[in-house]
C-alpha cells in the first residue's frame, strides 16, 4: 500500500456511520476508503424467505450499509435508492458489496453499489444519501399524563 492509499484508507474501526447496526443482518465492513467501501454479508437460515433462499431485504440492507460506509460521515441518511436484484441469494452464501461514490458534494451524495457472489453480479443499485449538520431526529416523548 503506497502512502496516498494509506492516507485515503479508513479502517473499519474508524467507521462513524451506522455505529448501532446489527452486522449479522447487514454485513461486515471489510474495507473503507475515501468514497469507497466493501461490505461482506454471509446469509443465514434466519434470513430466509423460502427454504434455501435469502429475503432480498437483507441484500438491500447490506448494500445500503456499504453505501453509508463509502460516505462515512456522521448524520448520513439514505433518502432513496434504485436497485435491481439480478439473481437470488441462497442461504450460507457470501455476498461482497462494492460501493463507490459517483456524485458527492457537501450535502447530497450518490453511491453506486454492486453485489457479487463469487464473480457473479447479483445486485446493482444507486443509493441517494443526504448528510445533515446534526442528528436529524431528537424526539421528546410526552409523558402519558399530558395526553
Amino acid at each position: 500500500m503506497d502512502e496516498e492509499e494509506l492516507q485515503n484508507t479508513v479502517f473499519p474501526g474508524d467507521r462513524v456511520v451506522a455505529s448501532m447496526i446489527n452486522m449479522h443482518f447487514c454485513g461486515q465492513p471489510s474495507e473503507i476508503k475515501k468514497d469507497e467501501a466493501k461490505v461482506t454479508l454471509t446469509t443465514r437460515e434466519d434470513m430466509e424467505v423460502d427454504s434455501g433462499i435469502t429475503h432480498t431485504g437483507f441484500v438491500q440492507a447490506a448494500a445500503g450499509f456499504a453505501a453509508l460506509c463509502a460516505i462515512n460521515k456522521k448524520n448520513s441518511i439514505i433518502i432513496g435508492s434504485d436497485v435491481k436484484f439480478l439473481a437470488p441469494v441462497e442461504t450460507n452464501q457470501t455476498v461482497e458489496f462494492k460501493a463507490k461514490t459517483v456524485l458527492g458534494d457537501m450535502r447530497k451524495c450518490e453511491v453506486k453499489v454492486e453485489g457479487f457472489v463469487l464473480n457473479i453480479k447479483i445486485f446493482d443499485g444507486m443509493f441517494y444519501i443526504v448528510i445533515f449538520d446534526k442528528k436529524l431526529f431528537k424526539l421528546k416523548l410526552k409523558d402519558d399524563k399530558e395526553l
